[in-house]
């Protein structure tokens, strides 16, 4: 694992800090979860981190399909409605980037915001207080 996490910091797009890639960042440090991980390069890093101060469940099955970030923006307010105002955010995986939605699915923090995206999901986790 040395020799990848070598590589990965290698390839990172964070000159500051090599340990995490910017949007990874951008986001633990919305969240305030910056200093619970040492790492932030892969989904697996960002939920071990986020998992620490919150609760995080997939929601991929509820957007059903691999669905894009637009569409998945829909969802957010249905999902929220069931959990009864406990959602702080959406976690979203794209390939090579992550962002975070707020309850109603508007964009909190994007490194790489488009006006429409169309970009396809990875990933999509509720992020609950």
């Amino acid at each position: 694992m040395a020799n990848i996490r070598e590589q990965l910091r290698a390839d990172s797009n964070n000159p500051s800090n090599p340990n995490y890639n910017l949007c990874v960042k951008a986001c633990y440090d919305y969240l305030g979860v910056t200093h619970l991980h040492r790492y932030g390069h892969y989904g697996s890093d960002m939920l071990l981190a986020i998992r620490k101060k919150y609760t995080v469940r997939s929601r991929m099955s509820s957007v059903r399909g691999r669905k894009s970030v637009g569409n998945a923006r829909t969802f957010c307010e249905a999902i929220t409605a069931r959990c009864e105002g406990r959602v702080v955010g959406y976690l979203v995986g794209v390939e090579g980037h992550a962002l975070l939605l707020d309850p109603q699915g508007n964009t909190m923090v994007d490194t790489d915001p488009r006006k429409r995206d169309r970009r396809l999901m990875d990933m999509f986790y509720v992020i609950y207080a």
